[in-house]
């Protein structure tokens, strides 16, 4: 594995693959790598010739800079574990090479946006898929892996392509769980003992929640799980909500549908979604 920070590195390298046609499967991140990367990882080896992976935490993407600073940064274990996931470049770019004139942003997709997580986090998704556009711009990939963990960026990422008609498929991946049944997720390796346990019972309230709505016990009814969660230390509820896979709109059916949580474990943001059918 190649490991380099330089955008004429970049073109040296991903020059002769694409002289050649061969396919380059694009994996980006944020670093603090965990099963769930790494099994996007292997889906872009196992699709393509050549595999890039990113790590670069962007600054436009979050909406409160303590959640930045505190981000959590782990490079010598991520490059570890990249190197024995057969990944042919790690691309570990300095803050310039990717806004070289300053952090500006621009809402390219008006589609899927005020609900969900952009209605509680004003200018996320505009770092988002600002960045994504960048990262598509200089490797121009054949192929780019995400995870269904976070739904509503896939979305966006995919109406992104068509907006800017790039060239690039975007492979949707299924989330990977943990031993709770919960995606994983960076921020979850900070967790303290207490609030593991705490995360612990939220999986059991979600699972239960989810299990009595399909045997019709009980009905939908957000407000008796909301307060379940309060009483196991869920100190803020960002959203709890059915949505449509295809158009994320609100609905009552579960054909095709997701729970889709947001919430936070003392200062920590949990988000998920779980398919009802």
């Amino acid at each position: 594995m190649k490991i380099i920070k330089k955008l004429d590195e970049l073109n040296k390298i991903l020059e002769p693959v694409k002289n050649t046609k061969k396919s380059i499967g694009l994996v980006l991140t944020m670093g603090n790598i965990h099963q769930g990367h790494l099994s996007l990882v292997d889906k872009a080896r196992s699709d393509n010739d050549f595999v890039v992976v990113s790590i670069f935490i962007n600054p436009t993407q979050f909406n409160n800079k303590d959640d930045f600073k505190y981000y959590p940064r782990t490079l010598n274990t991520d490059i570890e574990k990249l190197e024995i996931s057969n990944c042919d470049l790690l691309f570990l770019p300095e803050l310039t090479e990717i806004y070289p004139n300053g952090f500006s942003t621009e809402k390219t997709v008006t589609r899927y946006r005020d609900i969900l997580c952009d209605k509680f986090r004003p200018g996320h998704f505009e770092g988002v898929t600002t960045v994504v556009g960048i990262f598509f711009e200089l490797i121009k990939p054949t192929n780019s892996y995400f995870g269904e963990k976070d739904f509503q960026q896939l979305k966006l990422v995919s109406e992104l392509v068509k907006i800017k008609k790039y060239n690039i498929n975007i492979i949707s991946c299924l989330s990977i769980r943990d031993q709770y049944g919960m995606s994983l997720a960076s921020r979850h390796t900070i967790f303290t003992e207490v609030q593991r346990q705490t995360f612990k019972k939220l999986s059991k309230k979600i699972y239960n929640f989810i299990s009595l709505l399909k045997q019709k016990k009980i009905k939908l009814d957000f407000q008796i799980l909301k307060k379940d969660l309060l009483e196991i230390d869920i100190n803020k509820v960002d959203y709890l909500e059915i949505r449509d896979e295809k158009d994320l709109e609100i609905t009552n059916s579960f054909n095709d549908s997701r729970l889709f949580i947001a919430l936070y474990i003392d200062k920590i943001r949990i988000i998920d979604n779980f398919k009802l059918t």
